[in-house]
């Protein structure tokens, strides 16, 4: 009970706080850019969408494919998992609070237990196909992207598609359909519904020409 009652209070002053940071930056003058966990995940998938286009043409989009998926994903698993408070996807460290990890938030995403905030709330479940397009994605390709070590690295897209395929299919589900607390508006729903649709549409072309090559 004890526990209860100081989860509680600290996601009052969480709400609280963002409530008056809000109210805030509304009396200064300048232009400001709002985010929220939502809005950015929201922003990475545009770009994410953007980059698939330019992989008609450009070799090197695929790069900015795999980084902007990554952060898309990440972003929309912590929006599925966080609850009604920061608290719920944050730790305390020595120099401050700490996003949990990727990994973590797909786990906790995965837990029926953990995501039943709600009486149809859904956890994610993945096919073995999406769970090794998500593991090359953050392992095998956004790692080396990130930290990219001095070398010559030649890579084979033929895999990128379909790997953007799946982790789009995931994307969507942690977006539209876990039935948690992601705070998205009506546009922005369809938005992420065109943004998969088209997005898998060129992927799926880049599979069927593969394909014909051989």
């Amino acid at each position: 009970m004890v526990l209860v009652k100081e989860n509680q209070k600290s996601e009052n002053r969480a709400i609280c706080n963002s409530k008056q940071n809000y109210e805030r930056s509304k009396r200064m003058k300048g232009k400001w850019l709002r985010l929220t966990e939502e809005k950015n995940a929201l922003d990475y998938l545009e770009k994410a969408s953007y980059y698939i286009r330019e992989t008609e043409t450009n070799v090197l989009a695929w790069k900015w494919v795999i980084l902007a998926l990554f952060s898309a994903l990440y972003g929309f698993a912590i929006c599925a998992c966080k609850g009604t408070s920061p608290e719920w996807v944050t730790y305390q460290t020595k120099k401050g609070k700490r996003l949990i990890s990727f990994d973590t938030a797909l786990e906790i995403c995965q837990d029926p237990n953990r995501m039943k905030v709600k009486v149809f709330s859904k956890s994610l479940k993945l096919s073995r196909n999406q769970k090794g397009s998500i593991e090359n994605l953050h392992k095998e390709f956004r790692n080396y992207f990130e930290h990219f070590i001095p070398t010559e690295w030649s890579i084979s897209v033929d895999i990128m598609p379909q790997i953007g395929i799946d982790v789009l299919d995931v994307i969507r589900f942690l977006a539209l359909e876990t039935g948690t607390f992601v705070d998205l508006n009506k546009s922005q729903k369809k938005r992420i519904k065109s943004i998969v649709f088209q997005s898998k549409k060129i992927l799926k072309k880049a599979l069927l020409t593969q394909k014909l090559d051989r």
